[in-house]
């Protein structure tokens, strides 16, 4: 077939990834092609931990986005999902999981959507991390910070740019981060963390840290859960970028008011989707969405 396409001079269209797969059900969502969904969703999947089929994902859709809504999506940064030429597995699974930050914009207008009509635009993020089975996605783990709509208007924290060159001696950015969880849960935040991450402090969703500062956030959270464990569960990495994309999974008892919950004495589940971008091999920029409500809806 490459043959052919090359002696009439027309260039083949590129496989299908997952992450061309990911790009297309966020088209398909936008337009509101609901009936074009089984090409990207399978029959039954898992959303958010809950089983359902893909009608009944489809009416969560309907809900969240009805015909005449203008709501959004934008897709603002995405790792994974990738066909790699050297990896045989890859090339099976149409490259792995995709994780990838989105700008949701929220237009409401003030009666009819006529010209000079009154409307207000507000934005928010939300965090998606899908994974595929056979082409098709099979789990998708969707988290959102609807609190930064309400705060900071039309305002979302952008992502890095102009970003630095990757260092001179490249590291195995899945193996690093695997260290930096491993002290994570080992010192509960301490200062072997701060090893991991850029001398001048860390851009934390947006606001300037000290590495001091930026770990005292991870030992408040081990001081209200001190049994509390981090799971990388899903780790996605470009190595030309320098950038790391993590759904962590979290367990433990809180015994002190955390995250807007009150401790009822029982065991909590919940998930974070984090962006990480690193400078010279340490960590300089994060950008962060944790599952509070679902956090909260455990101790009520």
């Amino acid at each position: 077939m490459a043959a052919r396409y090359a002696r009439v001079g027309i260039k083949p269209s590129p496989r299908p990834d997952n992450r061309l797969r990911f790009k297309a059900l966020i088209s398909r969502i936008n337009h509101r092609q609901w009936n074009m969904l089984p090409d990207s969703i399978h029959g039954r999947l898992t959303y958010n931990g809950h089983h359902m089929t893909l009608f009944e994902f489809t009416q969560h859709l309907k809900q969240e986005f009805p015909p005449k809504s203008n709501i959004t999506l934008d897709i603002v940064s995405i790792l994974g999902g990738k066909l790699s030429v050297s990896d045989e597995v890859d090339r099976a699974d149409g490259g792995g999981p995709v994780g990838a930050r989105l700008r949701v914009t929220m237009v409401v207008v003030d009666g009819m959507m006529l010209p000079g009509t009154s409307r207000s635009t507000t934005h928010y993020t939300r965090h998606m991390f899908a994974y595929f089975a056979k082409g098709k996605i099979n789990e998708l783990s969707d988290i959102s910070d609807l609190n930064e709509r309400l705060p900071h208007g039309c305002k979302i924290t952008p992502v890095p740019c102009l970003r630095p060159p990757p260092p001179r001696v490249s590291i195995d950015l899945r193996t690093f981060y695997q260290g930096y969880i491993t002290a994570i849960n080992f010192t509960k935040g301490g200062p072997e963390v701060g090893v991991f991450c850029k001398a001048s402090g860390v851009v934390w969703n947006g606001s300037k840290k000290s590495v001091e500062d930026y770990c005292l956030l991870m030992r408040n959270a081990f001081d209200a859960i001190p049994d509390l464990k981090f799971n990388a569960h899903t780790v996605l990495v470009d190595e030309d970028l320098q950038q790391i994309a993590v759904r962590i999974d979290f367990s433990g008892t809180p015994v002190k008011p955390f995250g807007g919950g009150i401790p009822n004495g029982k065991p909590v589940a919940f998930s974070e989707h984090a962006f990480y971008w690193l400078e010279q091999g340490k960590i300089s920029d994060v950008l962060t969405i944790v599952d509070w409500e679902n956090y909260r809806a455990q101790l009520m």
